[in-house]
This record gives structure tokens, sequence and C-alpha cells, in this order.
């Protein structure tokens, strides 16, 4: 019974939100704006739980208003000037689809902002379709009223929500380094082993995907992720070095002082203890260490905060090159822009006129949850919110605003359904319907006088605007449909190109760093979809560092093939097994068989080369295309 006992913190964000909600629908009709509703709804949508994000969600929340707005008043001038429906479907899709990719593409806010320029633009367009002379001013009311709701939120924000509770993050990133620290401790005393850290990467790739949230706000706050960024591929190379040295012991000679001193360290890091004693004590206990471990050491020194130390780093910290997924991005595009194609021209032939709500909804459906991870499951709950909203939409209208006489007893009589989604957004049980009912309820409520229409257009139009979740839905079955085993699957498909990328241009030294440093981060993001898919993570740890070991072995082998005084024979072998790497995907065993035959020249990095056959020929099912 307590999921249906209100939430003390969300009730004072909902009942807040909910009565800016009312405060900027009544400032945008006292101001004489045609859809004062409208401001409600931005209030609703701009403003977050917690107080960092409140700034930078409005602001993207505007821009992509204006954005949309105006390319919504544009796209409606070419319709009317090129003569029908048919331009404004088309030019709609094709804008829809471009604000689905940009949004995949994205991260945070900015992602929010392009999807907010898509359905903006769909909103200006059609719900004034009949009368195209008047978009212009459609357009000039809908950016008003906007800023309108985004400057009530901001101010209400600022002045009530409470600041987030300190950030998670840092103790968790803390925790992760000692663990990693011990392993490697483990690794370096005789006979030493360290235990696999495929629950550390796990919780590393989670990690990850908080980072975005927590740069919101601040161009400190962004500094703050990027460092936790850095940390995090500091500690997936230190990873990497334990998972060679495990295919490899021979890469290893026992240095118990070493061990001591590094499990020291991670006792630092267990304790909290100042940044720059870690950073000391991490400088310390690289000196004298071989030339792979040194590098890790002073890798994870290097990502530590310096803030206003003023020290220099003895080696600046790897260049951050994230994962884009470009695939998920053209779908989702491909997505929303076929189903307003579809829609568009159901609506063109038939002329029905629940069409154009319909596209909105639509729309809006295949561009919030085109970056969801399983939209199937979240849709279901939307349709609810949306119906439980058009209910209350259509009791307002015809059993209590009959007997309101003036324009402010209208928007007086909307309030009791307003502070309802706010006791709504306060219920466990209800909280996934919350945001969706105050949405539709204040789409379909227009308090202008005189009130027009029927009750059963009204059952029409609310049943057209709730009926966009099932569509959507059947659009996520049919095209592209999305799921974790797909993610993952192309995350594992941009790994290996990488590395067959990496050996088939070995001389572009730019963008083998980025490349090796994207890698990083696709181990992360492909454990994390792993983990998602409910496959084997362990499977996909091995695979993930293997193809990492590879790419290392790839400059190895360019740095070999470099030495002039290289015999022929030896440079056959390099070359073959650059080549059996830029064909990774197609045969991995023939990689690590070619690899294993290189390691019989000997040399510094014999045993690099030695771990990554070990590694790609264990990983050769997966890394199979």
């Amino acid at each position: 019974m307590t999921t249906w006992r209100p939430d003390p913190d969300y009730l004072g964000y909902g009942l807040r939100t909910a009565a800016g909600a009312c405060i900027a629908i009544g400032l945008a009709w006292a101001i004489g704006l045609e859809h004062p509703q409208w401001a409600g709804m931005t209030v609703w949508a701009a403003s977050p739980p917690v107080r960092e994000h409140l700034i930078e969600k409005s602001a993207f929340r505007a821009l992509g208003t204006v954005i949309g707005a105006a390319f919504g008043v544009l796209l409606t001038g070419l319709s009317v000037r090129m003569g029908g429906e048919g331009t404004l479907v088309v030019g709609i899709a094709l804008w829809l689809g471009l604000c689905a990719a940009a949004a995949n593409l994205l991260r945070g806010f900015p992602s929010y902002g392009a999807i907010l320029a898509g359905f903006t633009a769909v909103m200006v367009a059609l719900l004034d379709s009949g009368q195209p002379w008047q978009v212009v001013a459609l357009g000039l009311d809908r950016m008003a009223t906007v800023l309108l709701g985004v400057l009530v939120a901001l101010l209400i924000g600022l002045a009530f929500t409470p600041r987030a509770v300190e950030a998670e993050i840092p103790r968790r990133l803390r925790l992760a380094n000692a663990t990693i620290l011990r392993a490697i401790a483990g690794r370096l005393r005789p006979q030493g082993e360290a235990p696999p850290l495929t629950d550390t990467l796990v919780d590393l790739a989670a990690i990850d995907e908080e980072v975005d949230g927590e740069a919101a706000g601040s161009l400190g706050a962004r500094r703050e992720a990027r460092n936790r960024r850095q940390t995090l591929m500091a500690e997936v190379a230190a990873i990497l070095w334990l998972r060679a040295a495990t295919l490899k012991p021979d890469l290893v000679e026992p240095d118990c002082a070493r061990a001591a001193a590094l499990d020291a360290i991670a006792e630092l890091y267990r304790t909290h203890a100042p940044a720059p004693d870690r950073r000391l004590a991490l400088a310390r206990a690289s000196r004298g260490a071989p030339a792979g471990l040194r590098r890790v050491l002073v890798e994870l020194g290097a990502a530590l905060p310096r803030r206003a130390e003023g020290v220099p780093p003895e080696k600046a910290p790897e260049p951050l090159a994230l994962h884009r997924d470009v695939a998920a991005a053209r779908e989702a595009g491909v997505r929303a822009a076929i189903s307003m194609l579809v829609i568009g021209a159901i609506w063109i032939a038939t002329g029905w006129s629940g069409g154009p709500m319909v596209m909105l909804g639509t729309a809006i459906m295949t561009t919030v949850f085109s970056t969801s991870d399983n939209p199937f499951a979240i849709l279901p709950k939307v349709a609810l919110g949306q119906a439980m909203g058009a209910a209350a939409a259509i009791a307002c209208r015809w059993l209590l605003w009959p007997h309101l006489g003036t324009e402010p007893l209208l928007i007086l009589g909307m309030l009791p359904f307003i502070a309802i989604g706010g006791l709504l957004t306060a219920t466990p049980r209800l909280r996934a319907q919350a945001f969706d009912y105050n949405m539709v309820l204040l789409l379909l409520l227009q308090p202008t006088l005189p009130l027009t229409g029927s009750f059963s257009h009204s059952v029409f139009v609310g049943l057209a605007v709730a009926s966009a979740p099932f569509i959507a839905w059947i659009a996520f079955r049919l095209i592209h449909p999305p799921s974790a085993t797909r993610r993952r699957a192309a995350l594992l498909a941009a790994m290996i190109a990488d590395v067959e990328a990496m050996a088939a241009r070995p001389t572009d030294a730019g963008q083998a760093a980025i490349r090796r440093a994207r890698l990083h981060h696709r181990l992360l993001r492909l454990v994390r979809w792993s983990a998602r898919a409910g496959t084997d993570t362990d499977e996909a740890a091995a695979a993930g560092l293997a193809l990492l070991l590879a790419g290392r072995a790839t400059l190895a082998l360019e740095t070999r093939l470099n030495d002039p005084g290289l015999a022929d024979g030896a440079r056959r072998r390099l070359r073959l097994a650059r080549a059996r790497l830029a064909a990774l995907g197609t045969a991995p065993d023939k990689a690590a068989h070619a690899l294993s035959a290189v390691t019989r020249l000997g040399g510094d990095d014999a045993g690099l080369l030695a771990a990554a056959a070990k590694a790609v020929g264990e990983a050769a099912p997966l890394l199979a295309k």
C-alpha cells in the first residue's frame, strides 16, 4: 500500500510545479497570448526535481522550442507557396527524422533540445493547419508562450527547488580505483593472481552512463564530468593491463615492495585521502616500474582532479573520444520519418480531422522514446497517462466549464485538475503516468470563449491523442526494433571496425590515438548493453579487452615496421600480422595465429603481442562477423 502513499519529496516538487503551471497560464492569458495553456505545459516540461539541472534544462527547452517554431513557420509558408499538405507532411517527416537522429547522437540536455525542436515544428505546422496564413502569428505565440513558461519554471525552481545530495559517482570511482590497485598488487606478488574485474567493469559502465546527468548545471560541473571520464578511461587502461598480465603472467616480475605500496595507495582511495596525497603516492610507486605498469599508474595520477594546486601533471590524461551510436541515430531518424509519412498520407487521403493530433502525438512518442532502452515497456504506461489526461480534459470541458461565464473563471476551473497532476507526481504507483496526464490535459484545454465544438468531437480528439502511444509502439516494433542485443552487436562491430582501421591505416597516428581512446569508451558501453541484454558480461568484457589488446598490438607492429634495420623475413611476418588484424572480424583465428607467430621474433613487446594473440583466440567465436 505504500506505493499509493504520496512521497513527501515528490509531493513538494509536484505541487510547486502545478502551482507554477497555474501561474504561467494566468500570466499568458493576462498578456493576451492565444494559447496560454502551453505555458503550463512548458512549466511541467522544464522543471526538474533538482536545482542543479534547472538552468541548463530551461535553456535547451527554450532553444529547441525557438528553433522548432521557426522551422514550423518556414515549412508552413513553403507548403502554402507550393500548394499542398503533401509538402507539409514530407517536410515534417524529414525534419523530425533529422531531430530524432540528432537526439541519439547528442547527450544530456542538448539531446532533449533536439527532441523539442522536432515536435515543436510539428505542433506549429499542424495545430493550425486549416489556417496556414496565420502560421507566423501562431509561431510567435508559441515562442512567447514557451519562453514565459520557461521563465516561470526557472524562477520558481531557483526559489524553491532543493539542491541535490552529494554526488555518489566520486565515491564509486574511488572504490573502483581501490579495487583495481589491490588487484594489481596481488598480481605483483609471487604466484599472485588478480581476481577477474568484470563486476568492476560493469559498475564503471553504469557510472559512465550517469556522468552526463552530473555534467548539467554549470561549467564547473562539466569540468568535473570530464575529469570523471578521464578517471574511467584510466581505470579501463589499468584493467586492460591486468588482463594482459593474466593472459601472459611472465609479463610481470614479482615486486613485493611495490605491491605493498599499491595496497597502501588503495587504502588512501578507500578512506578518501586528499587527491594530492594519492597523486604523490602513485608517482612514487611508478618510479622504476616496468613501462606498461608505469603508464597505468601515471595515467591514474593524471586523472585525479587538480583544482587550485597549479601543479602541471607528469603526463597529460589520455584524449577523450566518446562513442556515438550512429547506427541507432540513423534508425531513429528513419523510424520517425516513416511514421510521419504513413500517418500524413492517411490524413491527406481521407481528410481525417484527427490526423494532425495523431501526427503530433506520434511525433512526440517516436522522438522522445527513440533514446530509450526499452520503449515497449514504457509506451503502455504513457498511453494510460494520456488517457487519464484526456478524460480529465473532457470532464473539465463538459462538466465544469459550461457553468463558468468568463475566461478568468475558465482558468480557475482548470486549477483543481492541474493540482491532481501534482498529486499524481507524488504517488509512486502513478508517477510514470503523471507527466503525460499533465501534458495531455493542458494540450486539450484552451480557456477561450466562446466554447466551441461538441462532446463527441472532444471524445474523438481525446481518443486521437491517446492513440499515439499505440501507433508509436507499432512503429518501434516494425521499423528497426530497438533492443539491447542489437545495440550490443552494433557496439562489438564498431570496435572491430576501429581495430581494423588502425591496422589498415597505421600511418595516421592522430587517428590511431583517437580510435584507441574511443575503444576504451566503447568497451564500457559494450559491457553496459550486455548487462541490459541479459547476456554474459564476462564474455563481453573478454571480447572487448581482446579488441583493446589487438589495438595496442597494431601500434606495436607499426613501431617495429618503422625500424630500418629490420630483417626481410621479420618484416614479412609483421606485415602479415598487420594484414590479418585489418581483417579481424572476418577471420579472428587467423589474426590470433599471425600475432602468435610474431612473438617468436622476441623483443620488448613480445609479451604484449602474445597476450593479444591469446585474447583474440579465446574471443574468436564472438568476434567473427
